[in-house]
């Protein structure tokens, strides 16, 4: 075992972590150190990506964010509140533990921020980290290690070459590999009730920006039939703004044969100005898309109507996101029968562009990637018995009959008052469409009765003339 994850493990056994004090401390070191290399750490990742520099601020700038959030959430007093709650003669429920030691696997996409948000939220659980980290060329890593072995407790933090086995890390550890939870299939559904220009603006930035290969960028849009046409131009439109990367320019030369070849399996190229590639499909087969584009391409399909759009969804395989841009009560009515795992209605985050997959376990977090609840375990303490408890417990200590019958009638006096169900409150989409139909067979009735009276009345005054 090398000597470095020797003093982590001891670190880890000693609880070095488990202090407020030491964590927030140490969050302020290390906040202040990414403070202090703005431009260093800017540079590199434009250094290490084909990135623009606003996309590189952005990365930086996300990753300060979170950091704050992290600090936020180590309140001194509610520390001292949770520590001391036995003493005081109430119950901990909600009392957890750090892991122990975490052991990260860093992602390749946004490294910076991957890493260092990793890091911050099993630091703010209390835990130690040590970081597979292979040795490489390239400025990012070197950059990332410095910093944290500047900032942090040396004796909390380990960088290892090579994967550890669980023997080097101990009893108490977990692993997060960043790129084994992967996001699956992204979908987007634009709908004719949607503001056109704002859905292509917020999807060709998703599809596109960060090199295109963010893990929630949409991997195939679902455009009404309608809005098909000016939904097109004005994804073109919004494309032009992105400036074309370093990789899209080298593969010019192989682009002609690669859009023939797509031609020919039912894939029409809309757009290859800009930053990526627009493409239309004929034909689609959801469970046939690949996990994730080699290039950075936006597939559009037509749809029908709504309940076609969430069928299609639906047929592709683990879909963790849709974005769906609609009005409001449909926009309810896609994201209610979409089964995907977070939905965002008219916009799409940046922050949650950039990073790895967020953990299945959790619910995705637009600011925090990973909540501390993921580095720690429960670990309840009670001291207070519940009245049903100390009921039951009197029961079985006396035996006696008389308590035990006066608890079933209180037991049974709570499911008397029957549930009942709240009138309907609202026009919901089946609705309407049954009230536009009543209407329109309403009118039709009125028209045809009104058409017969006015027929009898002139059949009884051309009578009455006759007379």
């Amino acid at each position: 075992m090398a000597a470095s994850l020797r003093a982590v493990r001891e670190a880890a056994l000693d609880g070095r972590m488990h202090n407020v004090f030491t964590r927030r401390t140490q969050l302020e070191a290390l906040h202040q150190a990414l403070l202090d290399k703005a431009d260093i750490i800017q540079g590199a990742i434009c250094a290490d990506t084909d990135y623009a520099a606003p996309e590189a601020a952005v990365e930086y700038l996300l990753t300060l964010d979170t950091l704050k959030e992290y600090h936020q959430t180590l309140n001194i007093d509610r520390a001292h509140q949770d520590e001391y709650a036995i003493a005081r003669g109430e119950d901990a429920a909600s009392r957890r533990e750090p892991v122990g030691i975490v052991y990260i696997v860093p992602t390749s996409y946004t490294v910076f921020y991957s890493v260092l948000v990793a890091v911050a939220g099993a630091l703010t659980a209390g835990n130690c980290i040590v970081i597979e980290l292979p040795i490489s060329t390239q400025a990012l890593p070197v950059l990332i290690k410095k910093l944290l072995e500047s900032s942090l407790d040396r004796s909390t933090i380990a960088f290892v070459p090579t994967p550890a086995t669980d023997e080097d890390l101990g009893p108490q550890h977990m692993r997060i590999h960043q790129d084994n939870h992967l996001p699956g299939k992204v979908v987007a559904v634009v709908d004719r009730t949607a503001n056109i220009n704002h859905a292509a603006e917020a999807l060709v930035a998703a599809r596109f920006s960060f090199g295109g290969r963010s893990p929630y960028a949409p991997d195939i849009v679902l455009v009404n039939e309608y809005i098909k046409e000016p939904f097109l131009i004005a994804l073109v439109q919004a494309s032009v703004s992105f400036p074309p990367s370093a990789s899209a320019i080298q593969g010019d030369e192989r682009r002609a044969e690669k859009d023939h070849q797509e031609e020919r399996r039912g894939i029409r190229v809309v757009s290859s100005l800009g930053r990526g590639k627009i493409v239309e499909a004929d034909r689609l087969d959801p469970k046939a898309l690949p996990d994730k584009p080699s290039d950075a391409q936006l597939l559009v399909h037509t749809v029908r109507s709504l309940d076609h759009a969430i069928d299609l969804s639906n047929m592709v395989e683990n879909l963790r996101g849709a974005y769906v841009f609609a009005h409001e009560k449909s926009a309810k009515y896609l994201t209610q029968f979409t089964n995907a795992h977070v939905s965002f209605v008219n916009h799409i985050p940046v922050e949650v562009l950039v990073g790895p997959p967020a953990p299945k376990q959790v619910a995705l977090d637009r600011s925090v990637r990973y909540p501390t609840t993921v580095f720690s375990v429960p670990r309840p303490h009670y001291i207070r018995p519940t009245q049903l408890s100390q009921s039951v417990t009197d029961i079985l200590r006396t035996k006696s009959a008389s308590a035990l019958q006066n608890m079933l009638v209180l037991q049974s006096s709570k499911l008397v008052s029957p549930t009942r169900r709240p009138l309907g409150g609202g026009v919901g989409f089946f609705e309407q469409g049954i009230l536009t139909g009543l209407g329109l067979f309403s009118i039709s009735i009125l028209a045809g009765v009104c058409s017969l009276g006015y027929w009898a009345w002139t059949m009884v005054e051309k009578h009455k003339s006759r007379v």
